[in-house]
C-alpha cells in the first residue's frame, strides 16, 4: 500500500495541475508557418525521389522473400537473343 501512495500523489499532481504557460496567438501562427515549410520540404523530397524510394522498397522486399528475379523484366534473356539470331 505504501508503494501506491507516492504513485497516487503523482497522478493527482499531473492531472490537476494548472497550466504553466500559454502560446500567444501570434506565436502560434509563426510556429504554424515554420512547420508548413518543413512539411512542404519533406513532401517535395518524397515526390522528387519517389522512383528511387519505390526501387529501394522493391529490392528489400525481394531480398526478404529470397526472389532472384531480375529487376527489369523487359530485358531479353540470352536464350531469346540466341533464337533471334538463327
Amino acid at each position: 500500500m505504501k508503494f501506491l501512495d507516492p504513485l497516487n500523489l503523482l497522478f493527482q499532481y499531473l492531472s490537476f495541475s494548472a497550466p504553466r504557460a500559454y502560446i500567444d496567438p501570434n506565436t502560434g501562427g509563426m510556429l504554424f508557418q515554420i512547420l508548413a515549410v518543413f512539411l512542404a520540404l519533406f513532401s517535395g523530397i518524397i515526390f522528387f525521389f519517389s522512383r528511387q524510394i519505390k526501387t529501394l522498397f522493391a529490392r528489400l522486399r525481394r531480398k526478404l522473400r529470397g526472389d532472384d528475379a531480375p529487376l527489369e523484366p523487359d530485358q531479353p534473356s540470352q536464350s531469346d537473343s540466341q533464337s533471334d539470331g538463327e
